[in-house]
C-alpha cells in the first residue's frame, strides 16, 4: 500500500513470519511450565521511497 500511495511512502518492513514463529516458541515455553523467555529482537528493514 505504501508503494501505491502518491507520493510513495517510506515504510518499515517487519519479518511477520519470523515474529509469529518466535511468539509461538515463547508461548509454548511458558505453557509447558518453563520460565518466561527473554525478549527477542527481530531485524527490520527501512524501505525508502519518495518521502524519504
Amino acid at each position: 500500500m505504501a508503494a501505491a500511495a502518491t507520493p510513495p511512502l517510506t515504510s518499515v518492513r517487519q519479518p511477520v513470519v519470523e515474529m509469529g514463529r518466535e511468539l509461538a516458541r515463547m508461548l509454548l515455553s511458558v505453557v509447558d511450565g518453563g520460565e518466561p523467555p527473554a525478549p527477542v529482537v527481530v531485524g527490520t528493514e527501512i524501505v525508502r521511497r519518495a518521502t524519504a
